[in-house]
């Protein structure tokens, strides 16, 4: 990171500028506040520093964007594929972390 981004950003929030960061979640957009001292860490690695904010590892962390939000069922059909049902309840799961800790779980069928 250049001492000039450093520079900037201390000289807005000096100012009393804030700052956030976006991301897609399962409603569209989800804002994180970041202080002057995290938009640093966030400019060098985005996906990183979302990932460490939720208590995830970078991969969970790009596999809930991946699975659409949502947990697939763990089990498998009578012939030995996987299930492909949604969970229920998680369907729409808003926290990455929520995500991870719901993986492994069954739908209605296979609970």
């Amino acid at each position: 990171m250049t001492n000039q981004l450093v520079d900037v950003v201390k000289e807005l929030a000096e100012k009393q500028v804030g700052f956030y960061a976006t991301h897609d979640d399962p409603h569209g957009q989800a804002t994180v506040p970041l202080s002057s001292q995290e938009v640093i860490r966030y400019v060098a690695d985005p996906v990183g520093y979302l990932a460490e904010h939720y208590r995830v590892s970078r991969e969970d962390y790009l596999a809930w964007h991946r699975s659409g939000y949502k947990v697939v069922c763990a089990g498998f059909t009578k012939s030995g594929k996987p299930c492909k049902a949604i969970v229920t309840g998680l369907s729409m799961v808003g926290s990455p972390e929520v995500w991870v800790k719901g993986r492994g779980s069954r739908c209605a069928i296979h609970g």
